[in-house]
Parts: C-alpha cells; structure tokens; sequence
C-alpha cells in the first residue's frame, strides 16, 4: 500500500517559503518586465512565485533590503497588476513597501501567483499562509 503524497499546499499549519524551501531568498521584477512574460515562463528566476491560492504572504527584508512594490496575476485577468493597500478613512492607495529588518503580511486574497520589486542584492524572503 502506498502513502499517498499531496503535491498543493491546501490549508497550512504555518507560512510555507515561496520556492517550497525554507529560508530561500526571492528575486525581485518589474511590472514591464513580468507583462512581458509568457505564463509558461512564470518562475522564481524571473521573480513569479505561485501562491497556491493562499492568503497571506509574509514579507521580510533583511539588513538594507526593502521592497518598494508587489504585483499580483490572476489566471482569470491575464495580467500582472500592482496590489496596493487601502486606506479604509479616505480611500487613497499607496504601493506595498516593506523597509529594513521590516517584516509585514500582506493579504493577497488568493492570487494565482505574486512577485515584488526590490534592489539589485536585495535579501528578501517570503512564505505563504492561509492564516
């Protein structure tokens, strides 16, 4: 008899590392640069991380990283977008930045796939949860 072995996150008892991997650092892209992509090329090389349909991800920079924007693909649109916060007083949006040794967890509501912009030898890390 075999074990069975699940191959999707499904609902998680803690974050998972956005390569499958704990502790694995992400690459960082450009709105230009992912609507130029082909789904088929989406890949942590060209900084895409499939989210699995979860619902937060966990943002982290380390040392002198930051991360200055975060994007989001939904099989259902077709096309990369910037996902911004609102505020709930005035309505205004504003870019999802996450500064030095700053550690925040951003609600993606279930997008298909999520990349970020950050520097060039940036240490960024990111996890995906449903909690």
């Amino acid at each position: 008899m075999s074990t069975y072995k699940y191959n999707t996150w499904g609902r998680t008892r803690r974050p998972k590392g956005a390569s499958g991997e704990d502790r694995n650092l992400i690459t960082g892209s450009t709105l230009a640069a992912l609507n130029g992509l082909e789904v088929s090329n989406f890949n942590a090389s060209n900084g895409c991380y499939r989210t699995e349909n979860q619902r937060y991800a966990h943002i982290a920079c380390s040392g002198s990283s930051t991360v200055t924007n975060m994007f989001a693909y939904n099989y259902a649109m077709g096309f990369w977008h910037e996902l911004k916060t609102v505020n709930p007083a005035d309505g205004s949006r504003d870019s999802i930045a996450v500064g030095n040794n700053e550690h925040i967890i951003v609600d993606i509501n279930g997008a298909d796939w999520v990349a970020i912009t950050s520097g060039s030898l940036s240490v960024v890390s990111m996890a995906f949860s449903t909690f």
